[in-house]
């Protein structure tokens, strides 16, 4: 036998009470459960410990599991989505930092061979990578979007061309 982590999603959740959670919780105690709302509306999920022979075997154990708990709790169970992992696959991932790696305008500007004020124009160019973390310093925006962008950017050179009267 192995030691799976499974999270199973499921939709109808929109009026979820804490109560319900909380009884799912208490019914799933035994494998560890993390039960909570989603982001999205209409949409829970359950991260939970199985044990099984199989990855087949657990995916099957932990969406059985969750859907009784789910019933049990006097909700409707409709699975949106379910996700399986070995041990050492959730360990590596739970290694793995949460936020990507993020650039300001310095940081641009040396991946663009720029200035930082011509850093600063890029940000107003159409297509441009959106901020994700606004501070004091300027904004923030995921490198591998900026990335990205710079590798499909057509750069002219020189100063633009006055419009002519």
């Amino acid at each position: 036998m192995a030691n799976w982590a499974a999270r199973v999603e499921w939709n109808d959740a929109d009026d979820l009470t804490d109560v319900a959670l909380e009884r799912i919780a208490e019914t799933l105690r035994a494998h560890s459960a993390a039960v909570g709302r989603e982001r999205e509306p209409d949409r829970a999920s359950v991260n939970l410990t199985v044990e099984a022979n199989t990855l087949r075997q657990a995916d099957d154990l932990a969406l059985r599991l969750v859907r009784d708990a789910v019933r049990a709790a006097g909700r409707r169970f409709e699975p949106s989505g379910v996700e399986v992992l070995d041990e050492a696959t959730f360990a590596a991932r739970l290694a793995e930092p949460t936020i990507p790696p993020l650039v300001g305008y310095a940081e641009i500007a040396e991946l663009a061979g720029v200035s930082r004020q011509r850093a600063r124009e890029l940000g107003n160019l159409e297509g441009f990578p959106p901020a994700v973390v606004e501070t004091q310093a300027g904004p923030l925006r995921v490198r591998s979007q900026v990335e990205i962008w710079m590798s499909q950017w057509e750069r002219k050179p020189g100063r633009p061309r006055k419009a002519s009267s």
